[in-house]
């Protein structure tokens, strides 16, 4: 990957990270049917202060909206005359009656409702907050069952900005329809978004799907499941304290403040409205406790939600509108951070229609979309300076604030999203100073289809090369390579070329390639050629091949023992490969056509002078080996120690004479599982985890060393799961291995138990951790080895360990 795509890679995950923590109308009846848009501002009576998320509703029907955070409002008014009921907990409601003859810009002021001082008397025992939130639970116990399904008109809007600037504004209305069986399905009705967000006619946004329900029993948040303020068993994770009453036209309204019972658990904290009587939420205003687990790229998190809830007939609650206030810090890595994201949202929800149908065509086995977008409708972004008082026919259904409409206008096509989020660490040092500057620019030309003719994944020959491949061992020397990878239509091409600094003759290059194409769906051939120099055996633990290869090429280089032995390899492979989609399987057949030869060590070069020895790479038992090898997998895809991973992996490898005059005669079985389960604190994003890994193999007949096995050592300060901790230099070797590693992640816990927050928020946990493994070697292939003088490390019996890590420090570069 070049360093413009790394940068663009890593500006885009930023980005998609931030943005991941985000049918009929009834209409008021009247004598006549004239429509008006009524507009303004909702204030303080007294103070003259704007009213954000100001409730406003026509009085006996489901049609509303909610004021900006500029206490400004748009409403739409289907027929005439009507009254318009204007709410906002803690003040008086007030209701206005609109004709034909009314200014269509009005102004409420609201009067602040009066606290009251005398005792509050709460039918029940204890703690007088907790009694109302009982009855409040209890309540929505009852009607909550009865709620089968509701159709409701959505519209939401999601700003975007950094520390400096609005990046870009996206917003969206639909018609939503929700089934307590079946969840909810959206048609949109209208989108947009500033003119930088050109992907946006490719998408239908969603409204309600995007608004959390803080009446829910469960709440996600950011990949956590918090518990609800009102989940039946609320009472045993939260503290309820009875703040303040005041009287709201007429009636009741308790202020409760809510903090979290256990500093571990998924909790909010904040406060709730509830109306007497009737026991119902009024308003949430709630943030997540400091226990909400996140990305780990995600360095801070600042995160608060505010909702209102009203009678939509019968007994029923619901959101009328959410907002919501999203900050991060991300830094994906000592070399890379961004600035900081910021993420507001409001949300409006309006005409709701109880236990209505909804329609089955949604809910189709022929389509899982969530979101669908009419046929006839004709979605695009805004371009700079455009019209901005419509939204399709109607709306905005929030006004925007000033700053929002400025970005209208200001933000065109060439103000890209990524850009307003310029990286600092190392990358953007690099960048600062001009590197990868014009390959930016040229990208942006070229793939971003703006002059109407395609980008290159249109085109049937599609390039993707010069990356680099650079290794260091005692073997090779220095080794610097090129990667080619090309696409002509189905078929995928890669070729390597090489050069390595310490051997002669012909191990001095490197090359090779091969090719891969569908030949019927889900079955793909693949045919590869290599000539070179290769580790002997491999290292799974170490995430991926190259990162293998890199990480002892750095250790290596330091002056510490090479980890790998090495032997010469011009192998021709071709396999064929089927995947199963249920259950998740994938087959891959291959012939095997490989010649082996020894090679020498070259080199004890290190950078910093050191004075050390490094051991010879012992000989192998050349010859051409030729065999047929079947691998099956089972499972899910991941990176050991990075991503969960529960698979199972089985491979076997036959060689003998017969076989097209192999020189060896063996079979070779291995197989490795993993198994990754939750623990502890199972709602949050990331909760203590037990990996288990068995990685095992046997061997028949007589291999050659080039195919005995290992359990692994741990030569860096890395130290990866998979490999025996305390075996800090080269593995152990045999024909048969066993090898079984567990760790339990234990994350921040320990740390948030005994209050060490500094260290919480550096996201530095603690693993518990154990490895056991054994190899065996025959005695007539241990005997063969020593006449050649190669003595391998092998075990006397099992090699147990136990220890306990810190982990995260640097950002997981020690553990």
């Amino acid at each position: 990957m070049s360093h413009r795509d790394a940068l663009s890679f890593f500006r885009l995950a930023a980005f998609a990270t931030a943005l991941v923590l985000v049918g009929p109308v009834p209409m008021a009846q009247g004598q006549d049917t004239t429509e008006k848009t009524l507009r303004g501002r909702v204030v303080d009576a007294e103070t003259g202060e704007p009213l954000p998320q100001a409730n406003l509703r026509i009085a006996d029907a489901y049609q509303g909206t909610i004021t900006n955070v500029d206490g400004r409002y748009t409403l739409e008014l289907d027929s005439l005359p009507v009254t318009v009921v204007v709410r906002y907990v803690g003040y008086e409601s007030t209701r206005r009656r609109i004709t034909t003859e009314t200014d269509p810009q009005q102004t409420f002021r609201l009067t602040p409702s009066t606290v009251e001082m005398e005792e509050v008397v709460v039918t029940g025992t204890g703690n007088p907050g907790e009694t109302i939130m009982r009855r409040v639970i209890e309540n929505k116990q009852e009607w909550w069952p009865e709620l089968r399904s509701y159709s409701v008109e959505a519209y939401n809007r999601f700003t975007v900005a950094s520390d400096t600037t609005i990046a870009a504004v996206a917003e969206s209305q639909t018609t939503a329809f929700w089934d307590a069986g079946r969840g909810t399905r959206e048609v949109v009705r209208s989108q947009r978004g500033t003119a930088n967000l050109q992907n946006l006619t490719d998408s239908a946004l969603p409204a309600a799907s995007a608004v959390l329900n803080l009446y829910g029993d469960n709440v996600s948040v950011a990949g956590n499941r918090l518990v609800g303020v009102t989940h039946p068993d609320a009472l045993d994770y939260y503290d309820f304290t009875l703040d303040t009453t005041r009287a709201i036209d007429g009636r009741q309204a308790f202020l409760i403040q809510v903090e979290p019972g256990n500093r571990l658990s998924s909790t909010f904290q904040g406060t709730v409205t509830v109306l007497d009587s009737t026991y119902a939420l009024l308003e949430a205003r709630l943030r997540p406790t400091t226990s909400l687990s996140t990305s780990r790229v995600l360095k801070g998190v600042d995160i608060t939600f505010e909702q209102q809830f009203s009678n939509f007939g019968g007994p029923y609650w619901l959101p009328v509108d959410f907002r919501a206030r999203r900050d991060l810090d991300v830094q994906v890595s000592a070399l890379i951070s961004f600035s900081d994201v910021s993420i507001r949202q409001v949300s409006r929800l309006s005409d709701y229609r109880i236990n209505v149908p909804v329609p089955d065509s949604l809910y189709s086995d022929t389509t899982d979309q969530a979101v669908t977008v009419p046929d006839s409708l004709a979605l695009a972004a805004s371009s700079a300076g455009g019209e901005l008082d419509s939204l399709r026919d109607t709306g905005p259904f929030v006004p925007y604030s000033e700053t929002e409409r400025a970005a209208y206008r200001r933000i065109d096509s060439t103000d890209t999203v990524q850009d307003a989020f310029d990286p600092g660490g190392l990358v953007g040092w690099l960048q600062d100073l001009g590197v990868g500057g014009e390959d930016d620019e040229a990208d942006t030309d070229t793939t971003n289809g703006s002059d109407g003719q395609g980008s290159a994944d249109d085109t049937f020959v599609s390039f993707e090369g010069g990356l680099p491949d650079l290794r260091f061992n005692r073997v090779e020397g220095g080794h610097v390579g090129l990667r080619l990878d090309v696409g002509i239509g189905p078929l995928e091409v890669t070729g390597r070329g090489g050069y390595n600094t310490g051997p002669s003759g012909p191990t001095r290059w490197s090359y090779g390639g091969g090719a891969t194409a569908p030949v019927a769906e889900n079955t793909e051939l693949a045919f590869s050629y290599h000539y070179g120099i290769d580790p002997r055996y491999r290292a799974r633990s170490r995430i991926a091949p190259v990162w293998a290869r890199l990480s002892n090429s750095l250790w290596t280089l330091a002056g510490e023992p090479d980890y790998f032995d090495y032997f010469g390899n011009e192998r021709l492979r071709l396999s064929v490969r089927q995947q199963v989609s249920t259950p998740d399987l994938d087959l891959t057949l291959q012939f095997r056509n490989e010649r082996h030869f020894s090679v020498a060590k070259t080199t004890d070069y290190s950078v910093f002078a050191r004075t050390i020895t490094q051991p010879p790479n012992p000989s192998v038992e050349e010859g051409r080996l030729r065999s047929v090898a079947f691998k099956a997998t089972l499972g899910d895809d991941g990176l050991l120690g990075v991503t969960p991973i529960n698979r199972v992996q089985a491979t076997v490898e036959h060689s003998f004479p017969d076989l097209a005059a192999s020189d060896f005669d063996f079979t070779r079985i291995e197989a490795v599982a993993n198994a990754h389960i939750e623990t502890f604190l199972q709602r949050r994003f990331r909760p203590n985890t037990l990996s288990l890994r068995l990685d095992a193999g046997v061997s028949l007949g007589t291999p050659p060393l080039q195919r005995f096995g290992v359990a692994e050592a741990s030569p860096l300060p890395y130290t990866p799961f998979g490999a025996l901790r305390t075996l800090d230099d080269r593995p152990y070797q045999g024909e048969h291995h066993v090898a079984f590693f567990w760790e339990h992640n234990f994350r921040t816990v320990p740390f948030e138990l005994i209050g060490w927050q500094a260290l919480v928020d550096q996201d530095i946990g603690l693993i518990v951790h154990g490895g056991h493994g054994r190899t065996w070697i025959g005695d007539d292939a241990q005997q063969r080895l020593r006449r050649r003088g190669v003595f391998l490390r092998t075990t006397d019996g099992f090699h147990h360990e136990l220890g306990l890590s810190v982990n995260g420090l640097l950002y997981d570069s020690l553990r």
